[in-house]
């Protein structure tokens, strides 16, 4: 099998997308269409920034740190021996059936055991019948009981139910409805011909081909072989694993009533992790360096384990409490004075204008983190993915047209071309050009003017918070390219971006509350 993949076209540093082989103009670039439209379900279930340590107690309140935490999101390190609460929101349900079901299965089986179910749960289309009886024993018959007991209960009333597993407590609070849709979706009778036609009809759609080869170009070699395959076999383990005894449909990556798959076809399980991470020593002695597939394999089982190891060490106490609402909401779900404030509070990127916006989820927010005499660390986390791309717009032609003057001499200095004798614009090498300009803009100038812009200082001062001017949590731009050409690891950072579902662009700002004499925090609950 591997000798066959190895001599595979995809494997050559000579392959060409077949609209450069076939000589015609590739689909993304006809009359009409979007360049960058996506297709598929709008479920992001594995994630599209690598995952961030919401704590980072270290550059906060220290290491030794024993008190109490609540969190919306948490990553604990081996040093904290206190409670910790971390309260998890979503407002798609089948998010919220994921992360119950996996909680569970963390906080009952060993933790080896865990990892590896928790991991296919997480990432692969097919189960095995092992794993399936131990959800249906740990996690379903669970579900079934609670149901069974509010059938006669309001519909729009939450229903909360607490489970304790020695040191672990994991709490959901859901309305009866939603209750219902957990069991349906635990319950499903897919039929594993019908989901893998589903799931093939997104991932590997024929009139999407183009938008697939295009990304294959930008990777490595052994990359595009590794992510073909993925999308062939739907199952995440190293490279020429054997799945005949993964039979069984995910059922939480389908739809629980059509058997729909639930997410879009650029959906990739790299795009949640740190490629630093899954490149690590450790992973790469277990497996060939250029097997990405195994290497992320043993990435995620290992942190898996290590979560479970961790939630079940008796020596700290670990909440979680799930809920599935519309994160303006929240307030009025668990108020103040049922947990005192948090610590950190995550959000994603809803501050972005095309959810809440900046002003609601500050208003929204603030009032939920701790008081400052109480931790005057507490601190509220944002992500903004489009305000660049918004402000780029905003800012006007002739900026642009100077910006990517300056962004095609930075270019030139990884991607070599001549400018005055370009490539075809439908050569392969130049939708990789105009892909990867993006990534050399000056972004901090960009962001600086979508602030002025969004006023951020006054939602921040309506709300009684004040941005952070150095960020101590997350790093503010994680993605941007950081090393000079010709640096040492220049080019292999360049490559990794390139990659990757990120731009530069990903920008985390964090606020804290101000001083109690500095502003009032107004409350909002619309």
């Amino acid at each position: 099998m591997h000798k066959l993949d190895c001599k595979s076209d995809l494997a050559s540093d000579s392959w060409q997308p077949s609209w450069v082989r076939e000589g015609r103009k590739p689909s993304f670039v006809v009359a009409g269409a979007s360049s960058w439209e996506s297709f598929g379900h709008l479920h992001f279930l594995w994630g599209n920034v690598a995952a961030i340590d919401v704590l980072n107690l270290g550059k906060n309140e220290g290491e030794n740190y024993c008190r109490d935490l609540n969190l919306l999101f948490a990553g604990l390190p081996n040093t904290y021996a206190g409670t910790c609460t971390s309260c998890l929101n979503d407002k798609y349900i089948n998010v919220v059936a994921r992360n119950t079901v996996m909680l569970l299965i963390s906080a009952q089986l060993p933790p080896a055991e865990a990892a590896e179910v928790i991991l296919h749960l997480w990432y692969s289309a097919r189960l095995t019948q092992g794993m399936l009886t131990l959800i249906d024993k740990h996690v379903r018959k669970l579900i079934a009981d609670v149901l069974f007991k509010i059938k006669d209960k309001a519909d729009n009333v939450l229903q909360s139910k607490k489970w304790s597993f020695g040191s672990v407590e994991v709490t959901v609070c859901l309305y009866r409805p939603q209750w219902t849709t957990l069991l349906q979706i635990l319950d499903a009778k897919h039929d594993i011909a019908t989901t893998e036609e589903e799931r093939r009809k997104v991932v590997l759609a024929p009139h999407r081909v183009d938008n697939r080869e295009r990304h294959l170009y930008s990777l490595p070699a052994y990359r595009r072989l590794c992510s073909t395959r993925f999308k062939e076999t739907g199952v995440l383990a190293p490279f020429g694993s054997i799945f005949e005894h993964f039979d069984i449909p995910n059922p939480l990556l389908f739809n629980e009533i059509d058997s729909t798959w639930l997410q879009k076809d650029s959906a990739s399980p790299l795009d949640g992790w740190s490629m630093q991470s899954i490149l690590s020593a450790t992973n790469v002695q277990r497996v060939a360096k250029n097997d990405l597939s195994g290497l992320l394999y043993f990435h995620i089982r290992s942190t898996i384990e290590q979560f479970c190891d961790r939630i079940q060490n008796p020596v700290s106490k670990t909440n979680f409490v799930l809920y599935c609402v519309d994160a303006a909401f929240l307030p009025t779900v668990f108020p103040m004075e049922s947990h005192g404030g948090f610590d950190r509070i995550e959000v994603s990127n809803i501050a972005d204008e095309a959810y809440l916006g900046l002003f609601k989820t500050l208003a929204t927010f603030a009032p939920l983190l701790k008081e400052r005499s109480i931790n005057s660390h507490a601190t509220l986390v944002t992500l903004f993915l489009n305000a660049c791309e918004i402000a780029n717009r905003q800012m006007g032609n002739d900026f642009d047209a100077n910006l990517q003057v300056a962004q095609m001499r930075k270019l030139t200095r990884f991607l070599p071309f001549n400018p005055s004798s370009p490539p075809s614009t439908r050569s392969a090498e130049m939708m990789n050009i105009m892909a990867a300009r993006d990534l050399f803009r000056d972004y901090d100038g960009i962001f600086a003017f979508y602030m002025n812009a969004a006023d951020f200082k006054a939602c921040a001062k309506y709300a009684g918070l004040e941005m952070r001017k150095r960020n101590t949590v997350v790093e503010a731009w994680p993605m941007r390219l950081k090393k000079k050409p010709k640096e040492k690891g220049a080019d292999e950072e360049f490559q990794t971006l390139m990659a990757s579902c990120c731009t530069g662009a990903e920008r985390y700002v964090e606020w804290v509350r101000l001083n109690a004499e500095a502003g009032t925090v107004h409350s909002e609950r619309k």
